[in-house]
C-alpha cells in the first residue's frame, strides 16, 4: 500500500529534521563571510517611511514560440509599475510593457558549438530599451549548464530577458524617478550569467548617480546553515521567537566583499501575519538606507491575498507573465509569415525531428 511508504517517509524525514541543530549561516565563496546568528541582529522596521517618494517594480517574462536544438524563439515581455503613498501611478515616458521576440541560434566557432543571441522589438519604437547588440554564449558556459550536458539554448532567450530587465531598469531611474526613490527588481542584484554584469553594472551606476535606491527581493532563496538547514527558515524561527507579531529585518547577515556584487543583504518579513521572510538586497552598502528603505515595502506589502509581499511585485509578475493564448498567436503569426516567406518547412523540419512530446500529448 502506498500509505505504508509515505508513513515511513514522513516519519524518517520528522526524525531527521528534528536532530538536526540550526548551525550557523554557510557560504561558500570565499567573497563572503558569514556572521554568527544572534537575535541582536533583528531590527523592526518602522511603521511609516519618512521619505516621500515613489516606488517602481520590475520583471519580466518568456515563453518559446519554436525550438529546436539549432534554433529557439521566444516571446519576451518586461513590465513594470510605479507606486506613490500606496496609489498607483501612470508612467511618465517609459512603456509600462515591452515586448520583444528572442533568437538563439546555434553556430560553430574554433570548433565548438555555440550560441549566438539576438533581440527585435513587437514595437520598432521599443528597440532603444532592448540589449543592442548580439551575444554569444559558448554551449559549455557554465551559466547555462546543468552537470555534463550542453547548456539549453532557450536559456539563452532567457537571459536575453535577464538583459532586457537591467537595461529597461536603467532607463526607469534615469527617465521615471528622482533623488531618494527606489525601484525594486523581482530577484537578485547578483549577476548569474556571462554577459549580465555589463547590463547591471550600468543600472546600479545610474541609481547611484541619480541618488535612487536600487534593491531587490528573492522569493526563493537556496542560501543554507552549516547543519544543511535552510538558512531563512532559521531566521525566521529566530525572528518569531524573538520579535513575535512585528515586522522585523536581520542584518547583518554577511560581509560582502565581491566587486561584482555590491549589495547588502537582509532577511525581511513586513508584514506581522506573514508566514514568510524574504532574501532583500540593497545596492551600496554604505548608504544606510536600509530601514527606511524597507518601511516603504512593508506599507505595500498589506494586501490580505499575500500579506508581507509587496503587491507591486504581485502586480509586476502577473502582467510580465505571457500566457499559453498569447503565445499560440504569436505562434500563427510567425508560422503565416514563415509559409510566405518559404521558411516554414525549414522550421518545422527542425522542431518535429527533435520534439515528439506534443504528438504524445495528443494521444492521451
Amino acid at each position: 500500500m502506498p500509505e505504508h511508504a509515505l508513513n515511513q517517509l514522513l516519519n524518517e524525514l520528522r526524525e531527521r529534521n528534528s536532530e538536526k541543530e540550526p548551525g550557523q549561516p554557510q557560504f561558500q565563496d570565499e567573497n563572503y563571510e558569514a556572521i554568527p546568528l544572534t537575535e541582536e541582529n533583528f531590527h523592526e522596521i518602522p511603521e511609516t517611511d519618512p521619505e516621500d517618494r515613489k516606488t517602481a517594480f520590475i520583471d519580466g517574462g518568456n515563453i518559446p514560440l519554436y525550438s529546436c536544438p539549432s534554433f529557439s524563439v521566444h516571446l519576451v515581455r518586461a513590465y513594470f509599475n510605479l507606486f506613490k503613498n500606496k496609489k498607483r501611478k501612470n508612467p511618465s515616458t517609459i512603456p509600462q510593457q515591452i515586448d520583444f521576440y528572442a533568437l538563439a541560434e546555434a553556430f560553430t566557432k574554433d570548433n565548438e558549438i555555440h550560441y549566438e543571441g539576438r533581440t527585435y522589438p513587437v514595437k520598432q519604437q521599443n528597440a532603444e530599451y532592448l540589449p543592442g547588440k548580439v551575444f554569444d554564449f559558448s554551449s559549455w558556459d557554465k551559466t547555462l549548464t546543468g552537470g555534463e550536458f550542453r547548456g539549453d539554448i532557450n536559456k539563452v532567450c532567457a537571459a536575453a530577458r535577464r538583459f532586457a530587465e537591467w537595461k529597461i531598469a536603467g532607463k526607469i531611474v534615469e527617465k521615471e524617478l528622482e533623488e531618494n526613490d527606489l525601484i525594486v527588481r523581482d530577484g537578485s542584484l547578483r549577476p548569474s550569467l556571462t554577459g549580465e554584469e555589463e547590463y547591471a553594472k550600468k543600472a546600479l551606476a545610474k541609481a547611484s548617480e541619480n541618488n535612487v535606491v536600487f534593491t531587490g527581493l528573492s522569493k526563493t532563496t537556496r542560501l543554507y546553515t552549516t547543519t544543511g538547514q535552510s538558512l531563512v527558515k532559521i531566521v525566521k524561527d529566530l525572528g518569531a521567537s524573538s520579535m513575535p507579531g512585528k515586522n522585523w529585518f536581520y542584518n547583518p547577515v554577511v560581509k560582502n566583499s565581491n566587486p561584482e556584487h555590491e549589495a547588502e543583504l537582509s532577511f525581511v518579513k513586513l508584514h506581522p501575519e506573514s508566514s514568510y521572510a524574504f532574501r532583500h538586497e540593497i545596492h551600496d552598502q554604505s548608504a544606510n538606507k536600509t530601514e527606511s528603505t524597507l518601511a516603504t515595502l512593508a506599507q505595500n506589502s498589506k494586501d490580505l491575498r499575500f500579506p508581507g509581499y509587496p503587491y507591486g511585485l504581485v502586480d509586476a509578475d502577473y502582467f510580465a507573465s505571457v500566457s499559453e493564448h498569447e503565445a499560440e498567436q504569436h505562434q500563427a503569426k510567425l508560422k503565416a509569415l514563415a509559409v510566405e516567406n518559404d521558411v516554414w518547412n525549414q522550421i518545422k523540419t527542425n522542431v518535429t525531428a527533435t520534439n515528439a512530446h506534443d504528438r504524445l500529448d495528443e494521444l492521451k
